[in-house]
């Protein structure tokens, strides 16, 4: 009979190539958010709070920016008129 230990998920997630693959595919996708940022940039304060942050079993990209919601999502001008969003975040989907 077959058994499973119960801490594999641990296991697995602690293996070599498999933080190496998770750190891979993050770096991939944060080139994807970086991107849409470039292209969208104003100040150049969202691009300059863009981080990418590997720990021992995954990774994040953080947009670290007080208006990141307003700059992705949109938001309204002084005049009333709607500033669409860049939707970076989900470049990185």
């Amino acid at each position: 009979m077959a058994e499973v230990k119960p801490n594999l998920d641990s296991i697995v997630a602690h293996m070599p190539g498999v933080r190496d693959a998770v750190a891979d595919e993050l770096e991939h996708r944060a080139d994807r958010v970086r991107a849409v940022v470039e292209a969208h940039r104003h100040s150049g304060a969202l691009a300059a709070h863009t981080r990418v942050r590997t720990n021992r079993t995954d990774s994040t990209v953080t947009l670290e920016d007080p208006a990141v919601f307003a700059i992705n999502y949109g938001h309204l001008a002084p005049n009333g008129r709607w500033v669409p969003g860049i939707h970076a975040i989900e470049a990185g989907l």
